[in-house]
Parts: C-alpha cells; structure tokens; sequence
C-alpha cells in the first residue's frame, strides 16, 4: 500500500514540475540502503556525483551513515 501511494506521489510531483518547466529534464535518484539503515557507500559518492555536488574529504574516521 505504502508503495503505490509513494508512485503516487512521485508522479504527482513529476507531473508538477514538467508543467511549470516544461524545457527541464527531470530524472528520479534513489540512494540504496544497508544493514541497519546505513547506505550503500559506492552508490552514495556515485549519485552524489550525478547531483554535481562537490566531493568533500573521505575519512575512514567519518562513515556514511
């Protein structure tokens, strides 16, 4: 049920933002998640790099959580 509401939404949202930018190219980024809610953390630096978001120091002392 959860499931369906959520694409349900998405395309609801979608739907919104291609008619008020109707030139933009919209595309949906999902982050995956591991064990107890950590994500996954090649796809994490992999999406953000998508997102154009500049890459910060990468420490073994600070994991992603």
């Amino acid at each position: 049920m959860k499931e369906a509401e959520a694409k349900e939404q998405n395309k609801s949202i979608i739907g919104a933002l291609k008619a008020a930018a109707p030139k933009w190219e919209f595309e949906q980024i999902k982050f995956l998640v591991g064990n107890r809610g950590s994500v996954v953390e090649s796809d994490f630096y992999t999406k953000f790099k998508k997102l154009d978001v500049q890459e910060g120091k990468q420490t073994s002392s600070s994991p992603i959580m």
